[in-house]
């Protein structure tokens, strides 16, 4: 097999994405759904996630997103330091999280305690030691899993996303166990990560940046308002969200492999079965692309942060919807939030993204 290549420019990136013929997403001997899968395959299974996060489910979730993010910064300190990724962005992650999925209150102390380990194993690889954090992952949501089907049969189950997935289908039979695990675990090991790395450029942005961060308070108290002029406000609330994670793409990069023999469109040559990385922080800040300013309206047309093709990311609204919310609680609990002087912000090493800690105050 030829040496991985990593497509940068922004151009290639977009063109492999949509490309899943010749680019493969099957790129793990473990099942991935829908993630690790192509065609028609991926078309049913990738059917199955999106029905859970339509816009009227999204919609019907941000009453309790709102409450989660009040109750997290809520307990935040004032005028004194907190860490915007742990503090904030993993206990909002872990809280909403599992009151879409409904999963106990219990669990959050687990979650954030496997969060933690995965976190230390992706900077030093060992295989043995990936596989038992993957396997206590997979116990953990199998417990979740059973303790539904148990609601079931006792009358007391809930509507929320785990029950859903029980009544799932696809190819005309019901999901099997493993699917199930496998969709909710890429639900939760991976996004639980993603989100908190969100928050935390968000808020080392807006910290770093008062004059943005006054735009986006003024944005959120119209969006609290309803008026005429709310859809709008949301719409460059997000704007601006979107641009914080383009400028720094927490996203690093994703998977593929070649079918064939393939020419990208800024002329490389890719020879069958060679091993691609799309580097979404890279062609998120292409030159030929994206100008040097922070431009979320002039930039949102391009910006790769969700991915692009037939495996774009089928939780971006929900994400924007988490990010509002939680972004608006920080800014309507303080009439500041700036950065802690006396205390440097640390980037995650590869392969992750973003920042492993912001430290900021609110006042």
């Amino acid at each position: 097999m030829s040496d991985t290549v990593r497509l940068t420019r922004h151009a290639d990136v977009v063109a492999a994405a949509k490309d899943a013929e010749a680019f493969s997403s099957r790129t793990s001997r473990h099942l991935h759904v829908p993630n690790g899968m192509d065609g028609d395959e991926h078309r049913a299974y990738r059917a199955v996630v999106d029905r859970q996060m339509t816009p009227q489910i999204v919609a019907e979730l941000e009453p309790m997103l709102d409450k989660a993010a009040r109750e997290v910064v809520a307990a935040l300190p004032v005028g004194e330091v907190f860490d915007a990724v742990t503090d904030l962005g993993e206990a909002f992650a872990v809280r909403a999280q599992c009151r879409w999925l409904g999963w106990p209150v219990e669990i959050e102390r687990e979650l954030r305690q496997w969060m933690a380990r995965n976190y230390a194993a992706a900077q030093r690889p060992d295989p043995a030691v990936n596989a038992q954090i993957a396997a206590d992952f997979d116990a953990l949501v199998t417990r979740q899993v059973d303790a539904h089907r148990a609601a079931r049969e006792n009358g007391t189950s809930t509507a929320d996303a785990t029950d859903r997935l029980l009544d799932e289908r696809v190819h005309g039979r019901p999901l099997t166990d493993e699917e199930i695990v496998s969709i909710l675990r890429n639900w939760t090991a991976g996004d639980l990560g993603s989100l908190a790395r969100c928050v935390g450029v968000v808020v080392h942005r807006l910290a770093e940046n008062p004059r943005w961060q006054q735009r986006v308070r003024r944005l959120a108290h119209g969006i609290r308002g309803g008026g005429a002029d709310a859809d709008a406000q949301r719409h460059e609330f997000d704007a601006i969200l979107g641009e914080c994670l383009r400028e720094d793409d927490p996203f690093v990069a994703n998977k593929r492999i070649t079918t064939c023999p393939v020419t990208t469109p800024s002329g490389e040559r890719i020879a069958e079965e060679t091993p691609v990385l799309l580097d979404w922080t890279a062609a998120n800040r292409d030159p030929a692309v994206f100008s040097d300013a922070f431009d979320p309206q002039a930039h949102a047309a391009e910006n790769l942060v969700f991915g692009i093709g037939p495996h774009v990311c089928p939780g971006r609204d929900l994400s924007y919807a988490e990010l509002r919310a939680v972004t608006m609680a920080l800014l309507e609990g303080a009439a500041l939030i700036e950065s802690a002087g006396d205390r440097h912000p640390i980037r995650h090493e590869p392969p992750l993204g973003g920042w492993a800690s912001v430290p900021v105050i609110r006042h």
